[in-house]
């Protein structure tokens, strides 16, 4: 018998990054990925047309989340959605 070996459900796979940019194409947003403290590859949303980020997204054990980055709101947890494609229809309604 071998080891169960946990996996994170919060770390970004070369899976969610296809799907991610799959949804990005068809919506408001193009999307980044960049490096954060730990060293691992993050998702932000940049509202196409701006030079800043709007969400930073996070995964979790129930799909995304899109925190907001910005003066007056920023670490607020702003959609949540299961499928990137929906989380980003939700924000792309939102947005101005």
């Amino acid at each position: 018998m071998g080891s169960i070996v946990r996996f994170p459900t919060d770390l970004v796979t070369e899976h969610d990054r296809r799907r991610l940019t799959t949804a990005a194409q068809g919506s408001v947003f193009d999307i980044e990925f960049r490096k954060n403290r730990q060293d691992v590859l993050a998702p932000y949303l940049v509202r196409c047309g701006h030079m800043r980020p709007s969400y930073r997204l996070r995964k979790t054990g129930d799909g995304w989340e899109a925190i907001a980055l910005g003066a007056e709101r920023t670490g607020l947890v702003i959609a949540k959605a299961r499928r990137p494609e929906d989380l980003l229809r939700e924000l792309g309604d939102r947005a101005p």
